[in-house]
């Protein structure tokens, strides 16, 4: 399922229709700011979140990881606070709450703060947004936090595995798709390259701030011109430097990777809907992928039930630059090769029209509507969640979300199938120890049609 739980909030929780939930409010500073207000008086608590249209799908293979060494160096020194220990007190005097994350399509910062420090933390998120000073010790140091994240992930026995499936999946523009970088362009890191980053993309006409929970709209309408008016305006990143378009697969591929471990891991991925480009198909994605998840599904049933998977997915990832649709099962080596067959046997009934009932079809569509419910309390994850929609498929996308949602039907969900499933190339990987690989015979029939085995 694509990350939409929180975002969709929105939709619920701002709706004429839901009057006794929060108001929300979106407007436009003249340097091109968007500014997106949410109250929520529940608790004396605010956030204050910047989101900017950066991350791995602007980069080169010379710059992969970059967007998040600048997101890192975000929380250093500058000009106002003129080094990270200055930072680091102001966020104690104002009992901040912050973090940062890189996605492929967004960069994002927020601060949780208690209610009566709002004025205080506009102030402050402006002068760390506009003025970085990217100090040449800080920046080594950051270097050395990320390679750190680095050895972390590569601890994970999995780490080459998706690297590999990624790099076949997205070919010579996988890097667009790698938030976390790669370590020779990491440390090759220097502060005129950090510069360029904010010159290109930290600009307000490639922002939006959102602030959310318990404030005046009309407050708010006065105070972000105050802090935020002098950010100077840039040219449109994406006019002069258009992120590429990705090309569609070619060919079905394999991917294999031995790991010590005592599971077998199967992944298989297809080139997905973009915003964009189709936006009706991811609406049918996530609803057919509702559908096959049920615990009572035919799909669900066959894996689990009948023992040959000890877990299993199938979900589809929202991006504007080529989504992923992702399929995985964790099994047994002994039960590998029925967990494939299987597999590929409830595959071959996407099309079937009577693969899922008019129920399971209606319940999908409930379930992700009490999911986004259920996963909407908290607005420190709101503002996050709607930073990366905004970034990713723009507002008014996911204002329309539910709406769109409840008009999906089998006609809407065959044509997705056929046109990203059927027929259509993929990658399958495969995650097992040496031992076991070396011991099985694996069939045209347990990877797919027209397949070939990958030993």
């Amino acid at each position: 399922m694509k990350k939409l739980s929180v975002v969709c909030f929105l939709v619920l929780a701002c709706s004429t229709s839901f009057a006794q939930l929060p108001p929300w409010t979106r407007f436009t500073l003249d340097n091109g700011l968007e500014v997106l207000v949410c109250e929520n008086h529940l608790t004396p608590i605010v956030t204050i979140e910047i989101a900017v249209k950066n991350g791995s799908f602007t980069e080169t293979p010379d710059i992969n990881g970059l967007s998040h060494l600048y997101e890192h160096m975000f929380f250093t020194a500058n000009k106002r606070d003129t080094s990270e220990d200055d930072f680091l007190d102001r966020v104690d005097k104002l009992g901040i709450v912050y973090n940062g994350e890189t996605h492929e399509e967004n960069v994002q910062y927020y601060f949780t703060l208690p209610k009566q420090n709002l004025e205080k933390g506009l102030d402050f998120m402006a002068v760390a947004i506009t003025s970085p000073l990217f100090k040449q010790t800080e920046l080594d140091n950051q270097i050395a936090v990320v390679n750190g994240e680095f050895d972390r992930n590569e601890a994970n026995p999995y780490f080459s595995f998706t690297r590999a499936l990624s790099q076949k999946l997205w070919g010579d523009l996988w890097n667009r798709k790698e938030p976390l970088g790669v370590r020779p362009a990491i440390n090759a890191a220097t502060r005129e390259k950090m510069l360029a980053i904010q010159k290109k993309y930290y600009i307000p006409n490639n922002s939006l701030l959102i602030v959310a929970g318990d404030v005046n709209t009309s407050e708010i309408k006065k105070l972000v011109p105050k802090y935020f008016s002098s950010w100077q305006e840039g040219p449109d990143p994406f006019k002069k430097d258009p992120s590429p378009v990705i090309p569609p697969l070619e060919k079905t591929s394999y991917v294999t990777d031995f790991v010590d471990q005592p599971t077998a891991a199967v992944a298989i991925r297809w080139h997905g809907p973009s915003i964009g480009i189709d936006d009706k198909s991811t609406y049918a994605a996530d609803v057919f992928s509702e559908i096959i998840r049920q615990a009572e599904h035919e799909f669900t049933k066959s894996l689990m039930e009948s023992g040959v998977a000890t877990s299993s997915n199938f979900w589809y990832y929202t991006q504007r630059l080529a989504g992923p649709i992702q399929a995985d099962i964790a099994t047994t080596p002994d039960k590998l090769q029925d967990a494939l067959r299987v597999f590929w046997q409830q595959f071959d009934k996407f099309t079937d029209p009577h693969y899922f009932t008019d129920e399971e079809l209606e319940t999908s569509k409930a379930q992700l509507r009490s999911r986004i419910l259920y996963d909407s309390e908290s607005l420190s994850e709101f503002s996050k969640t709607i930073a990366f929609w905004w970034a990713s498929t723009g507002l008014d996308y996911y204002e329309g979300y539910l709406d769109n949602l409840a008009k999906v039907n089998r006609k809407d969900i065959k044509a997705y199938i056929d046109k990203y499933l059927t027929n259509k190339p993929y990658i399958l990987g495969l995650a097992i120890d040496q031992n076991s690989m070396s011991r099985l015979h694996l069939e045209p029939s347990m990877l797919g049609h027209g397949a070939v085995n990958p030993k």
